[in-house]
């Protein structure tokens, strides 16, 4: 455990040589997530057992985990409900029995796959017209029939951790780093491609390996006093009494960058959810570009000399940062209401090149919060593993890649 914030902030933030797929944590691909140990870090120097460890943007749950598996109070919010779903079964220990769930599942989905009048009959029934389309451009008709077969296995059980592990299991083969059995080369980075030479797996054996070897894994979570708790929210309106979370420790979305909804649609369409719902739920998101008619409001200085740069060369990606400057605003507002005072709030976050500008997030968001009352602490850069941190997709020339080499972390502290 690190004796202090000071030397815990001068030692190697980095972790390129550590093991970051222990536990549960690798059980769905997730795009830019931060390496475990980074919150685990903070959670150690910062907080005692029982302490309740906020993510408000929480993503696939790493820091819920770490905070569950220190025996911390760990509590998740995220928009996005296919988080949501990683974030409740990474975190849930199960009871279950893997040797007779796992063939039990498996050999329904292979004899409903042999009732072809049913699948079929479930494939045109599901989905509207335009998520119809949406699965036909992207999955091969043998592979539609492989997942609802899957799918209507999974429905015999009862919603529930169970159900629910099912469910993150089935996404975990599409949404993939490599691999998958959609037509896309790439999902786990956000930017799908389609890839007309691919020749997508078997999603019943794919769907058996990724069960064999996560289901166990699951269900030997240890399990400790403080189960943790995990919330389809917005981060900017959070239903948490004030002054109740010791530590806020979260990874916000990049600015203009990483769009999650563009590659969580290739599951959740098969999880119920249309392609119209998916665009209303997108437009909710921090860091999405539909500004709308929205009101724009006034920064603080510093972040109004940054946004009237960019102004100079685009105004509408002047509307979309200050949009996403507004957003994290409030959503700082919130961390600040709900955190004990003397304690922390732990951002991670990337800078971003817009037409030539560097925008300087970090020090923007540490400028807004300055004026919602927090004291910022200091900022400091931690160098990105690509590979592991899971970046849109390319050949290492693009402008998103060569401006993603580092992060930084933001320590802002409640007075």
């Amino acid at each position: 455990m690190y004796e202090s914030l000071s030397s815990l902030l001068s030692s190697d933030l980095n972790f390129h040589d550590k093991n970051s797929t222990y536990s549960s944590h690798a059980i769905h691909a997730f795009a830019a997530k931060f390496p475990p140990q980074l919150p685990r870090a903070f959670i150690e120097s910062l907080t005692n057992p029982g302490d309740v460890v906020l993510d408000p943007m929480s993503g696939s749950g790493t820091t819920i985990l770490e905070a569950y598996l220190l025996n911390r109070r760990g509590v998740g919010c995220d928009i996005d409900p296919l988080a949501v779903k990683m974030a409740r079964v990474k975190t849930t220990p199960l009871e279950v029995d893997c040797f007779q769930l796992i063939p039990e599942v498996i050999r329904n989905a292979v004899n409903i796959l042999k009732d072809e009048a049913k699948v079929n009959q479930a494939i045109s029934s599901r989905f509207d017209r335009k998520t119809k389309e949406f699965i036909d451009y992207w999955f091969f008709p043998e592979t539609q029939k492989e997942l609802m077969a899957l799918l209507l296995a999974i429905d015999n059980y009862e919603k529930g951790p169970v159900r629910e592990l099912l469910e993150v299991i089935f996404s975990s083969i599409i949404v993939t780093k490599s691999g998958g059995v959609s037509r896309a080369r790439d999902l786990a980075h956000s930017r799908p491609h389609l890839d007309p030479e691919k020749k997508p797996r078997n999603a019943i054996k794919a769907f058996e390996q990724r069960l064999l070897k996560f289901a166990p894994i699951i269900a030997a979570l240890p399990v400790h006093d403080y189960p943790a708790t995990i919330k389809q929210c917005n981060a900017k309106s959070l239903s948490i009494k004030d002054n109740s979370v010791h530590l806020v420790m979260t990874s916000p979305p990049y600015a203009n960058a990483i769009d999650y909804m563009r590659a969580n649609k290739f599951s959740l369409v098969w999880l119920g959810m249309s392609i119209s719902d998916l665009g209303k739920l997108r437009s909710k998101y921090i860091g999405n570009e539909a500004t709308g008619k929205m009101k724009m409001e006034m920064l603080p200085e510093y972040t109004e000399s940054i946004l009237s740069s960019l102004m100079a060369k685009d105004k509408k990606k002047e509307a979309v940062l200050r949009k996403y400057y507004m957003e994290m605003r409030d959503a700082m507002r919130e961390m600040y209401r709900v955190l004990i005072p003397g304690h922390y709030a732990i951002l991670v976050v990337g800078t971003s090149i817009m037409r030539g500008v560097d925008v300087k997030t970090p020090q923007c968001l540490g400028d807004i919060a300055r004026t919602l009352g927090f004291q910022l602490e200091t900022i400091q850069s931690r160098e990105l593993d690509r590979d592991r941190r899971m970046m849109p997709f390319g050949n290492g020339n693009t402008h998103i890649e060569q401006r993603m080499v580092t992060e930084e972390v933001i320590i802002l502290k409640k007075p």
